[in-house]
């Protein structure tokens, strides 16, 4: 079974602006999601955190129009990044994103 076959709901590249931190007590981070699906999200980073680690993640969409921000978890850390499954963002937070998601499948046809 390939990668995208195990995922739930299909993923996009959408260069989206994405603030996180691992930590209560650190600093934002600011780096662009690679991809993005209504239930993760894959940051570019150079730094690497084993899976299962907590993540809380803010992003806006590009209109400006949406400010989502939640819990996420580590499921994969690779070269280049972090695969995050979006674990604590609230139905209307997944809804823009299905709807992000959606509107670049219909532009890839």
């Amino acid at each position: 079974m390939t990668e995208e076959n195990r995922r739930r709901h299909p993923r996009v590249d959408i260069p989206l602006l994405v603030q996180y931190r691992f930590g209560a007590l650190e600093e934002f981070r600011t780096d662009y999601a690679l991809n993005v699906s209504r239930s993760g999200l894959f940051i570019s980073t150079d730094e690497q955190r084993p899976a299962g680690t907590r993540v809380y993640v803010q992003l806006t969409t590009r209109d400006g129009q949406h400010f989502l921000q939640g819990e996420g978890r580590v499921v994969r850390s690779a070269e280049g990044g972090h695969a995050i499954e979006l674990v604590g963002f609230d139905e209307a937070a997944q809804q823009v994103l299905e709807r992000l998601v959606q509107e670049a499948l219909a532009r890839r046809a």
